[in-house]
């Protein structure tokens, strides 16, 4: 017995959630492993994200086809108008699904942007470390041997000198 539109897309929209769930974990993860500086952990956080991306962009396109298929437009619009046609015990349920999905959507563009921002603000902090080290830092500020305030402290290299 072949499946019906209902059935095709509850089953797509599950899978979404499940594997949104799974990439929410692995953020929260990854954030933990950015905060204690844990780089191998931050590298198996980070090759571990990609597959669960990549099924969510198949599971998208998977939903889109259906939607097509049955004669609705693509994207939310088209999600909606799905879910209008159906009974109100089945749009009740596919309702559910898309509230649980787009919550946990929406949990995942979070965390991978405050991650994208820790990982910005250390990748700072090093460039500006090793710009001092190699002298090149014009806007380091420190007091000079006799206790003045100078932001030409670092003229030297100090990799190099050591």
């Amino acid at each position: 017995m072949a499946m019906t539109s209902l059935q095709q897309l509850s089953g797509i929209l599950k899978a979404e959630q499940d594997t949104a769930a799974q990439l929410l974990t692995l953020l929260e993860g990854e954030r933990d492993a950015l905060t204690a500086s844990d780089a191998e952990v931050m590298d198996e956080m980070s090759a571990k994200k990609q597959p669960f991306v990549v099924r969510l962009e198949q599971l998208s396109r998977q939903r889109e086809e259906m939607l097509k298929i049955e004669g609705f437009p693509a994207g939310k619009d088209g999600l909606d108008a799905f879910i209008v046609n159906q009974s109100a015990t089945e749009a009740s349920a596919l309702k559910i699904l898309v509230t649980k999905l787009r919550t946990t959507a929406f949990a995942c563009k979070e965390h991978n942007q405050i991650n994208g921002s820790i990982v910005n603000v250390n990748r700072q902090y090093l460039q500006k470390a090793m710009s001092i080290l190699r002298g090149r830092d014009m806007t380091a500020s420190s007091y000079g041997p006799g206790g003045e305030y100078s932001n030409q402290v670092v003229q030297q290299p100090l990799l190099g000198r050591v």
